[in-house]
């Protein structure tokens, strides 16, 4: 009992370590954000070629920063448009609409604005599909978790007298060690999902 709650504790405290510095380091770019920007830029009348460069301005990712280089040197939206493809949710989706807006002029702010929500409701639902299956990550965690704290703390002495047995001691040994690997890669991987 007391084993198992040390494991939670410590799944738990490794969980929201790896979550601060996930959040930290963020991702390469903040689609929402970047899409936001260009939806606003094209509100208050800016062209095309100037929303780009200005999303893309606040981005770190080096394929962005090439969008704002190209868009300010006057590159071809062709040539820009598949730069923007790395996008997770819409990239197919916003260089499809970039080439289009391109091409076709007008009004291309609504483009963006539904884009932009489809982003948002997609970062919802991974937001909400983390909150959801927290229980049950925790609790494959401990599944997963007790065969490996029994191996470091005890269940090693037995291993190694059952390996020093002999030819059949050694081969139950590993076997035995492999499927507490295999199950531990398959709760690990069931977790993850």
């Amino acid at each position: 009992m007391f084993m198992s709650a040390v494991l939670a504790v410590g799944i738990l405290a490794w969980d929201d370590i790896h979550s601060v510095r996930v959040r930290r380091r963020g991702p390469a770019i903040d689609e929402v954000q970047f899409l936001n920007s260009i939806h606003a830029e094209l509100r208050a009348g800016a062209s095309l070629r100037w929303a780009l460069a200005t999303a893309a301005a606040g981005e770190r990712d080096p394929a962005v920063h090439a969008v704002r280089r190209l868009a300010l040197s006057g590159a071809p939206f062709p040539e820009i448009a598949p730069r923007l493809g790395r996008l997770p949710v819409n990239g197919r989706r916003l260089a499809a609409s970039l080439q289009v807006a391109a091409t076709a002029g007008g009004r291309s702010a609504d483009v963006f604005a539904r884009l932009t929500q489809r982003a948002v409701e997609e970062a919802n639902l991974v937001r909400e599909k983390r909150a959801l299956s927290a229980q049950a990550r925790m609790s494959a965690a401990v599944v997963g978790g007790l065969p490996v704290l029994w191996m470091l703390f005890g269940g090693a002495d037995r291993v190694h007298t059952l390996a020093g047995a002999g030819g059949l001691g050694t081969t139950v040994a590993v076997v035995g060690v492999g499927m507490e690997l295999i199950g531990g890669l398959f709760v690990w991987r069931l977790a993850k999902t």
